[in-house]
C-alpha cells in the first residue's frame, strides 16, 4: 500500500554562513525610518520576538543554525521524535513509523528545504575596515544543502525524512547564458512525480559533488524572493527576458516555484520596492502571461504592517461581503488583507496557483482567524481555496515566534481546523503542487 506522505511545503536549512547579515544590517542603518516604522508597525514580528525574554528566541534560533546543514535535517527529526522534550511536554509526534497529528496518521514526512540566493552581485563597500563586499556564493549554500542531504542518508538509511531542496535563484544576479546553464544543470533529467522524487532522494547516498560536477543537482523546484532584490516582472528589456526565460522553463516542465509574500522578511532593498516586488498583484502579470506556471505564493500573503496607533484586532482579517462564486473578493479592501484576498482571486482565476500557510501558524489564533475567514467564503469559492492551501513550517525562521519545530506541528494539529482540512492542506493539496499527483 501507498505511504500516506506528509508534507511541510516550506522551510529552510540555513546555516550562520548562509545569509548576508551585512547587506541586511546596512539596509537598517541607512534607512533608519524605514526601520522604525517597520517594526511600530508590526510589534510582534522578528525584532520584538528575538529580544524578548532576554534574547531566548534568539539563542534559541541560533543553537539551530549554528549545526551544519546534515545535523539540522537530523535535529528535526529528532525534535519530532521527542529527543528535545522537556518535563511536561506531550508525547513525540513521531512514534511506531508514524506521524500523529491528533486522528491523523502519516507514513513519511517529506520537507522541503528552500534556498535563498542571497548573493549581491550590486552590493557596494561598506564603511568598515574590511571593506570589500562579502562573497555570498549561491554555490556555497548550494554544496551545503544537498552534502547535508547526503550525509543525513547516510547517518540515518531509515529515516522518517524526505527531503526535497528547491533552488534559490535571483535572476538579476545572471547573464541569460549563465541563468540557462543553471537551470539545465539543477532540472537536467527532472520528472515530476513522487515517485521519481523518492529515486532521487534515495541517491543522494552516494552524491559527490566536486567528484561528479555533470551529475544533476536533484532540485525539486525554485525558490525566489523578492526583498532580496528579485523583481518578479520588471519593465521590458533584458531582465524581464530573463524572468521570462524561467517561468518558460518551469512553466514547460511543471517545475515549481515558491516566493515569499508577506510584507516583512529578511530585506535588503527599501521598503516600498520589497513590497511592490512582493505584492501578489505584481505576480498576476506574470501568472497572465505565463498561466500554467506552478507558483506558490507563500504566507497567505501575510501583511503584518498597518498605520501606526491603530490596534491589531481593528485591523486583522478585515472580511469582505464575498458573494457565492464571485471572481472579485472585496470591494472595500483595508490594510492588512488585500494581499491575502488578491491571492484568493488569483487562486480562482489560475487553476495552478497555491498558497502555504508557512510561519502564519506559530500562534494558535492564527488558525481561528483562518477558519473565520474561509466561513465567510460563497460555498465555491472556498471549495478552490481549501484545495489550495499548503500547511509550512518556516523552521527555522518561525522559532522567532515558537518554542520548537514539534511545537509548530502540535499547534496544527490542535487546531480547530476540521480533519479533512488537515490532511488537504498536509498530504493533497502539496502533493499535487510537488509531483503532480
Amino acid at each position: 500500500m501507498k505511504p500516506v506522505t506528509f508534507y511541510d511545503a516550506h522551510c529552510h536549512a540555513l546555516t550562520l554562513s548562509h545569509p548576508n547579515f551585512l547587506s541586511f544590517i546596512e539596509t537598517a542603518r541607512n534607512r533608519k525610518m524605514e526601520s522604525i516604522y517597520a517594526q511600530m508597525s508590526a510589534p510582534d514580528y522578528l525584532v520584538g520576538a528575538i529580544f524578548t525574554k532576554g534574547g531566548e528566541s534568539l539563542r534559541n534560533m541560533l543553537a539551530v543554525m549554528e549545526n551544519d546543514v546534515g545535523s539540522l535535517f537530523m535535529l528535526m527529526e529528532d525534535d519530532l521524535l521527542g529527543k528535545y522534550a522537556k518535563p511536561g511536554d506531550p508525547p513525540p509526534l513521531v512514534a511506531g513509523g508514524e506521524l500523529v497529528l491528533g486522528r491523523l496518521r502519516f507514513d513519511k514526512l517529506v520537507i522541503v528545504p528552500l534556498i535563498m540566493d542571497f548573493e549581491r552581485k550590486d552590493l557596494e563597500s561598506r564603511a568598515t575596515y574590511y571593506d570589500r563586499p562579502p562573497a555570498k556564493p549561491l554555490s556555497a549554500q548550494v554544496r551545503d544543502v544537498l552534502i547535508g542531504i547526503r550525509d543525513y542518508r547516510r547517518e540515518r538509511p531509515d529515516g522518517f525524512l524526505e527531503i526535497r531542496p528547491f533552488l534559490g535563484i535571483n535572476t538579476a544576479n545572471y547573464s541569460p547564458e549563465s541563468l540557462s546553464k543553471l537551470l539545465e544543470a539543477a532540472f537536467n533529467g527532472y520528472e515530476r512525480g513522487a515517485e521519481a522524487a523518492t529515486k532521487a532522494f534515495a541517491a543522494m547516498k552516494d552524491f559527490e559533488f566536486e567528484a561528479e560536477p555533470g551529475l544533476p543537482l536533484r532540485f525539486a523546484g525554485v525558490k525566489v524572493y523578492p526583498p532580496l532584490g528579485f523583481d518578479p516582472w520588471p519593465d521590458e528589456g533584458p531582465e524581464r527576458d530573463k524572468v521570462n526565460f524561467l517561468y518558460s522553463f518551469c512553466e514547460k516542465r511543471g517545475i515549481p516555484i515558491t516566493s515569499h509574500c508577506d510584507d516583512q522578511g529578511f530585506r535588503v532593498i527599501a521598503l516600498e520596492k520589497a513590497r511592490d516586488y512582493t505584492s501578489p498583484a505584481r505576480w498576476r502579470k506574470v501568472l497572465t502571461a505565463h498561466p500554467g506556471l506552478r507558483l506558490d505564493l507563500a504566507h497567505f500573503g501575510m501583511q503584518y504592517s498597518r498605520p501606526i496607533g491603530r490596534t491589531k484586532t481593528a485591523a486583522s482579517w478585515s472580511l469582505s461581503a464575498i458573494s457565492e462564486g464571485a471572481k472579485k473578493l472585496g470591494q472595500s479592501l483595508s490594510q492588512p488583507t488585500e494581499w491575502r484576498d488578491e491571492i484568493v482571486r488569483l487562486m480562482l482565476d489560475f487553476p495552478e496557483f497555491y498558497t502555504d500557510i508557512s510561519f502564519n501558524g506559530s500562534e494558535a489564533s492564527y488558525y481561528a482567524d483562518l477558519m473565520e475567514f474561509m466561513g465567510h467564503l460563497g460555498k465555491a469559492t472556498r471549495e478552490v481555496v481549501e484545495d489550495r492551501i499548503m500547511f509550512g513550517s518556516d523552521f527555522m525562521v518561525n522559532l522567532t515566534k515558537i518554542r520548537s519545530y514539534a511545537d509548530y506541528y502540535r499547534l496544527y494539529a490542535n487546531s480547530e481546523l476540521p480533519d479533512e482540512w488537515k490532511r488537504r492542506f498536509g498530504h493533497d493539496n502539496p502533493e499535487r503542487f510537488l509531483t503532480g499527483e
